[in-house]
């Protein structure tokens, strides 16, 4: 018994199911989280080693370099390693290979294991490297909450992390980190003059502090018939207890104390970083969700917390909220929505328009099925409703209804002919079974190899194959399930509605009569055309990942020369904060500035902490709500701040929607000589700024700050009873103090620094600091050392175990094209191996990633094809009529790089991805087309009666189901319900390569099919004669 007859047959069985889908799909709907991006595995790692005091280089050679050894020889299937080397923290960054989920976690392992047999690691070293595992979630925090005000820095800070402790018990809340808060710190300050006096060493104090801070155990001891444990009770409970500290004691002077050397104090680090919020001090919250978190609904919760502490805020407080992602998020997916629903409307309407309504609704009930279908599904496997996964839907939204269109029109067609409701709806469905099963598969087989797209772009887009064949397979159920019974059920002749398609039919039969009599000069004047308009298209479309799409909001980074420190750096972003916020009001929520820190925007860049780097971050309203965009704001405050002085290095950068990728130039430079490399890179930035339309250039080579080295004597220290360590010991307690030990006070641990307030020391003063021999004596410290003055690295960078600097820029995608531009300088420089040898380039960021993304997805077109060809190949068991059929697909792509010129856009990953699910959306018609003709020629017709039945009778499907598919995506396409810059260019590929294909399907597969008709009685023909003969 084949379904339909089934479905006819059990109706209710029919319809219960069809209830079960919507109400289970309605149910999944509502509790699916919403997120902008579908989650990517980055499969990316980073190890951190933090070195104290250590300079780049020696980072470089006693932490990085071993590391990398280590990880180099146990751990595989790693595609890029790099390395960043600054003063007191080593961080290398590790992107493995597109590997199976499985196989990931292994080398993860791997990693965790050879990272801890790293036995040559100084000694002095606070921690064991960390290794973390890097995620796309990680990059996006949904918002930040900011506390600014006047009040003291104590003050401020209990309010934020009372904030932050709200904030975290809210559910699926991940972490909220606070920027702009300095630790806690005790600092034991001593007298050089009583050290001195009382003949005490540093080493002596810190040596008290840390003996004297422990809480041992003592063992247990029996009182009567109760067992006592006994405890020394010896740790800091108190700043006086510090102070109480007994440093050495003798029966001739008596203890001394710490308060008798020196001063305890109770203050908070050295600022690292600053933070405000338009030109106030602040600090900021940033919060992230765990993976589960439906970002939209944590925002509101969290919205509602921050209002309700605003109002118990005291004076001189500000409590606001920036960088709201959910926005972004609303905004986004209101305008997939929007689109999404217009371009249902528009397809109900024209299958009302053009079947009826009795036979419109029974087309547009399998789109909520098929939907709903879907949507349970996505929620029993984990899946977010994203925006990407949106648009898979508005893909397919007119083709779900293709299925329904074929068989409703046949099952219509067997009613005319006086057959009833229930014979027809299951003669009808069975007739075109085959055929509608087929033209399903093939456009299963065009989405199927997309579901292999590998790297980060393949895991961003995957969503798209998967919900469009959940769609067609669930659309295919209902079809052949549900279908045939509600048109057994409620169907009926009715009177012959004035058909629409009437005139354009005969137009079609009359002019299809003359390509047929000419078929040989149609063919051949299509095909040259087709070719040359293909490969002239090609040329003129540029390429890029993904098109742009902004946030509203921008960042202005800014790096000073090395010796700038962070009063200088902050007084230089105070002058662009107060340009930023001489913007439109209407235009700017927020302007926010870090002083001390650079914030990564890749996933494969680090965060940058020095005193003379910065950044200032523009929050602009949202985009309904202004008329310029982001580029435009970005134009007019290049022009407000112009050039400022004492900056070494001014670049504007936008926030981007679509997975991460690169920048448009990115060029490593590897070599063994810094001073080659920066060669090397001067050349590179030199090129490019002689480049139109190419700006923000800029070179990763940090300098260091100006360094007054001080070479110590061994033997003139040893006559003093000191060695090199002793002398480097004192030194830093001199400077910046030396960590001893931690006191807790309450739940907070507070670290405890000796230091030395002998007053500032520059230049050639250094040498008369006074060093504290063994014996407590002073000793000048020219006495043992020299002075000379030279300059370090900030950061020493390496990519694949070698050093190497990275040149970065943008390019104006109105002047110039980025692909362009990187073939230029590989041009340029193809001969640099031969002028410095040992030295290379490696072309990365976006141009890599276009090559590898591109590559790959011709790979999959090609598959997909194959599968196209085997499931035609299997319905027409033919060699020869498939390839017919298949010539569609050609003539798709060239009307699809056709409307991309029209409408100027770019040759992108997500039109590929287009281009690709192309190829099985376009033979649908011609498979019906071929059938019915085959069927005609069974019947006994000839070969061009045939073929002029067969085209006239499928005429109005190949049409309906054409135009149903172009009017789901017609809105995205214009915009009707917001425009998507990232998604446009799939919907016009879709629409101009399926428009194009459809006029030529109705002429070229019958022409085509007459040649290859044509080949077969010559062959036949030349048979006989043989025979004969």
């Amino acid at each position: 018994m084949s379904i339909p007859r089934f479905s006819v047959r059990n109706p209710v069985l029919a319809n219960l199911v069809m209830i079960a889908i919507i109400a289970f799909g309605v149910y999944a709907w509502i509790v699916l989280p919403r997120e902008l991006t579908p989650e990517v595995k980055l499969k990316s790692a980073t190890v951190t080693t933090i070195y104290p005091g250590a300079s780049s280089d020696e980072v470089e050679r006693l932490v990085t370099a071993p590391i990398e050894d280590v990880i180099e020889e146990d751990v595989s299937d790693i595609d890029i390693m790099l390395s960043t080397s600054a003063v007191g923290r080593s961080v290398i960054m590790l992107q493995f290979e597109d590997i199976a989920e499985r196989d990931f976690d292994k080398q993860m392992q791997k990693l965790r294991s050879a990272v801890e047999r790293v036995s040559d690691l100084p000694a002095e070293l606070p921690d064991d490297p960390r290794v973390l595992e890097l995620d796309m979630s990680s990059g996006f925090p949904m918002i930040t909450a900011v506390v600014s005000g006047s009040l003291p820095e104590k003050r401020m800070k209990d309010i934020a992390e009372r904030l932050r402790d709200d904030v975290l018990d809210i559910p699926n809340i991940g972490s909220v980190q606070i920027a702009g808060v300095r630790e806690r710190e005790v600092w034991v300050e001593l007298d050089p003059d009583k050290l001195s006096a009382y003949r005490v060493a540093i080493a002596e104090v810190v040596g008290a502090l840390r003996a004297q801070n422990l809480d041992l155990p003592a063992g247990s001891m029996d009182v009567g018939a109760a067992e006592y444990v006994v405890r020394t009770i010896g740790q800091y409970r108190s700043v006086a207890e510090i102070e109480d500290t007994v440093v050495r004691s003798t029966p001739r002077s008596g203890p001394v104390r710490l308060r008798d050397i020196g001063v305890v104090v109770d203050t908070y680090e050295k600022p690292r970083t600053l933070a405000r919020l338009n030109g106030a001090p602040s600090m900021s919250l940033t919060i992230q969700k765990k993976k589960d978190g439906n970002t939209i609904r944590l925002v509101r919760e969290v919205r509602e917390l921050v209002d309700a502490r605003r109002a118990e805020m005291p004076d001189g407080v500000t409590l606001s909220v920036v960088n709201d992602f959910s926005v972004i998020l609303r905004e986004r997916l209101g305008i997939l929505q929007s689109n999404a629903g217009i371009g249902l409307i528009l397809v109900v309407f024209l299958l009302f328009l053009f079947i009826g309504w009795r036979n419109a609704l029974f087309a547009a009930l399998g789109i909520p099925v098929a939907f709903m279908a879907t949507f349970f599904f996505m929620h029993l496997t984990g899946y977010t409703l994203s925006g990407v996964a949106l648009f898979g839907l508005i893909l397919v939204v007119g083709i779900v209804v293709d299925d329904a269109i074929v068989v409703i029109e046949n099952v219509h067609r067997h009613i005319q002919l006086g057959k009833s409701p229930v014979r027809a709806a299951i003669e009808g469905a069975e007739e075109v079974g085959w055929p509608v099963l087929a033209a399903s598969l093939t456009t299963i087989a065009a989405f199927g190899p997309l579901l292999f797209m590998s790297g980060v772009p393949g895991q961003f887009m995957r969503i798209v194959p998967v919900v469009a064949i959940l769609v067609l397979i669930a659309s295919l159920i209902e079809v052949f399930f549900i279908l045939p019974a509600h048109i057994a059920e409620w169907g009926k002749a009715g009177r012959e509605k004035r058909d629409l398609f009437a005139t354009p039919r005969r137009w079609y039969t009359t002019a299809l009569k003359v390509v047929l009599r000419r078929r040989y000069a149609f063919v051949s004047v299509v095909f040259v055309l087709g070719l040359g308009v293909c490969v002239g298209a090609f040329t003129l479309l540029h390429k890029e990942l993904f098109p742009g799409e902004d946030f509203p909001q921008f960042y202005v980074k800014v790096e000073l020369p090395p010796s700038a420190g962070l009063t200088r750096t902050s007084e230089v972003l105070a002058e662009i904060e107060r340009q930023a916020m001489t913007l439109p009001e209407h235009e700017v929520i927020a302007v926010v500035a870090n002083v001390g820190l650079l914030t990564p925007l890749s996933g494969m860049e680090t965060m940058s902490i020095r005193t003379n780097v910065g950044e200032v971050l523009v929050e602009l309203v949202p985009k309904d709500q202004r008329t310029r965009s982001v580029d435009d704001v970005i134009r007019e405050l290049r022009e407000k701040i112009g050039g400022v002085s004492g900056v070494d290095k001014l670049s504007f950068a936008k926030m981007q929607g679509g997975p991460p990728q690169g920048q448009d130039v990115e060029v490593k430079v590897k070599g063994p000589r810094l001073e080659d490399l920066q060669a090397l890179g001067d050349m590179l930035q030199a090129k490019l700024a002689t480049m139109a339309g190419v700006y923000d250039i800029r070179n990763d080579f940090t300098a260091g700050k100006p360094e007054l080295r001080v070479r110590v004597d061994p033997d003139r220290a040893r006559r003093y009873g000191l060695d090199v360590t002793q002398v480097a010991y004192i030194m830093r307690a001199q400077m910046d103090g030396v960590t001893t030990t931690t006191y807790r006070d309450a739940d907070e641990a507070v670290d405890v620094l000796v230091k030395t307030n002998g007053g500032d020391l520059g230049g050639e003063a250094l040498l008369d600091m006074d060093v504290l021999t063994p014996t407590g004596g002073p000793v000048p410290l020219r006495a043992m050392a020299t002075l000379d003055h030279g300059v370090g690295y900030a950061e020493l960078r390496r990519f694949e175990g070698e050093r190497a600097i990275t040149i970065t820029a943008s390019v104006d995608s109105a002047i110039a094209n980025a692909v362009d531009v990187n073939e230029d300088l590989i041009a340029a420089f193809a001969d640099i191996g031969a002028l410095y040898p040992g030295y290379r380039l490696d072309f990365r960021g976006s141009f890599d990633q276009i090559n590898e993304s591109f590559g790959n997805l011709w790979k999959l077109f090609i598959i997909g094809i194959l599968m196209i060809y085997v499931i035609l190949g299997a319905q027409f068991r033919s060699f020869l009529q498939p390839v017919v059929i298949m010539f569609a697909v050609p003539f798709g792509v060239v009307g699809a790089m056709v409307g991309l010129l029209i409408i100027d856009a770019t040759l992108s990953m997500v039109a590929m991805f287009g281009i690709v699910a192309l190829s099985g959306i376009v033979v649908n018609d011609s498979i019906v087309l071929i059938d019915f003709i085959n069927r005609y020629r069974e019947k006994g017709y000839g070969k061009w009666r045939a073929i002029m039945r067969g085209g006239a009778v499928r005429f109005r499907p190949i049409m309906l189901t054409s135009v149903t598919t172009i009017a789901g995506l017609l809105p995205m396409a214009l915009g009707l319900g917001g425009k998507s810059p990232i998604w446009m260019p799939l919907a016009v590929t879709i629409i101009f390569g399926l428009a194009t294909s459809t006029l030529l399907t109705l002429f070229m597969m019958p022409a085509m099919y007459g040649i290859l008709l044509d080949i077969r009685d010559d062959s036949g023909a030349m048979a006989r004669r043989n025979r004969e003969d």
